[in-house]
């Protein structure tokens, strides 16, 4: 089950570039621009002493190899997501 923070950023995200795209065999691979940038977004609840987990999939990070492509993280109780240049991962 999607958490609402991920609906609401895909909502957000298909409000101002058109509905993203999910990409097969995953649930937080998602392309928009019509392949223009692939987006993997991982959420995290917030446990305790403000600590949070982003389990990364090697199947998903490769799928971002060698296209424009962003992790975005969202949590809980963020303010506006993090995003960072997966070439930069």
């Amino acid at each position: 089950m999607a958490s609402p923070f991920k609906k609401a950023f895909l909502e957000q995200l298909g409000s101002k570039y058109g509905k993203p795209k999910q990409l097969p065999n995953s649930l937080s691979l998602f392309e928009i621009g019509d392949g223009l940038v692939r987006i993997y977004i991982r959420y995290s609840k917030v446990h305790d002493r403000n600590k949070t987990f982003f389990g990364l999939r090697r199947d998903d990070l490769k799928q971002l190899e060698g296209v424009n492509s962003v992790i975005c993280f969202l949590w809980d109780t963020q303010t506006e997501p993090v995003f960072c240049a997966f070439y930069r991962f």
